[in-house]
């Protein structure tokens, strides 16, 4: 009589064992497509750009692989219109390569925290505001 009980336990523990399993990979494999997600690699060099007149002190910026990286993951993609009425561009910039979720881009980023994204596909271009969190973590960047 124990072992006819015993059986459908058994069985109820295992399907708990094979659901739990089931929803822990889900979270598993969600965490992984999550970090992805913004995954950033310079290609090549940074090249730097400093307009001619005042330079508002553009000479004393500089930007490490390091910087670019946290940029593009920390700044915020905005629509084309709230770029144009939020950016300020400064006559200083830098621009170069990196690839991000797979695909190639063109970057720049400005003094002021403005950033384009240049698809090499043809793609539209992708716009970019550093506000607080982004600001807080470039600071040399934002302190002009």
């Amino acid at each position: 009589m124990f072992l006819k009980n015993s059986r459908p336990m058994q069985m109820k523990s295992i399907r708990a064992f094979i659901l739990a399993l089931g929803f822990l990979m889900l979270i598993v494999s969600f965490g992984a497509a999550s970090s992805q997600k913004n995954s950033v690699t310079l290609i090549g060099g940074i090249q730097r750009s400093i307009g001619e007149g005042q330079t508002m002190g553009c000479e004393k910026i500089a930007l490490r692989p390091k910087d670019v990286i946290r940029y593009f993951s920390t700044a915020t993609e905005v629509s084309f219109s709230t770029f144009h009425y939020e950016s300020i561009i400064l006559p200083c910039a830098f621009s170069g390569k990196l690839r991000r979720n797979g695909m190639v881009y063109g970057w720049s980023i400005n003094a002021a925290g403005a950033g384009y994204l240049y698809p090499e596909d043809g793609r539209e271009n992708l716009f970019f505001l550093c506000y607080r969190s982004c600001a807080k973590a470039l600071p040399g960047l934002m302190g002009l």
